[in-house]
């Protein structure tokens, strides 16, 4: 029996429910996603009504198997190489190795000649090692690293007393005596360490 074909086509408002069932099987580190369902519902059909976004969806036969989120902004706020930024791609873990992630990046790949870009940008969360071999494995390179920290820790380090500006080099000593310790432990015990 043949497998179904992988259909990818752009997602409208009417598929705004079924994007949320998809996004809900995703496997983001619930501490990166912040919001509520709802606000991301109500986010994603105000940004499909402005076209701020453009979604793609994939199905496998009938059953939805699939999206990728895709913006267009320049890669570097000054530089002058805008293109198509997939912000969320997603297979439901039970259709993977089924060619989903790749039809969905073949249509991508479409996006992006038909708006003349040279390169397509992929976020990738932190610990997403899989996703990452993946992106790799297809020619993605790291290009830049973004790092967020939420404004009640950074207004503590900046702001809070004279002790501020000492917790970074705190940090280093800390981190200095912890891998020193290390070392004289795998010495005594003849592990041999890394330089």
């Amino acid at each position: 029996m043949a497998r179904p074909a992988v259909e990818v086509r752009d997602a409208g408002t009417t598929d705004v429910d079924v994007l949320m069932e998809l996004y809900a099987s995703a496997r983001f580190d619930q501490a990166q996603l912040r919001a509520s369902v709802d606000n991301v519902r109500a986010k994603l059909l105000r940004s499909l009504q402005n076209g701020d976004v453009r979604v793609l969806i994939a199905h496998l036969g009938s059953e939805p198997a699939g999206y990728a989120l895709i913006t267009t902004t320049p890669l570097l706020p000054l530089g002058n190489c805008a293109g198509p930024s997939i912000e969320h791609l997603h297979v439901v873990p039970h259709l993977r190795r089924r060619g989903v992630g790749r039809a969905l990046l073949r249509k991508a790949v479409h996006v992006a000649e038909s708006e003349g870009a040279e390169q397509i940008a992929c976020t990738v969360l932190p610990g997403d090692r899989d996703y990452t071999r993946y992106l790799a494995r297809l020619g993605f390179a790291p290009v830049v690293v973004r790092r967020a920290a939420p404004l009640a820790v950074l207004r503590r380090r900046l702001f809070d007393g004279p002790d501020s500006a000492a917790h970074a080099t705190d940090v280093v000593a800390r981190r200095r005596s912890l891998r020193a310790r290390l070392a004289r432990a795998g010495d005594t015990l003849g592990v041999p360490t890394a330089s």
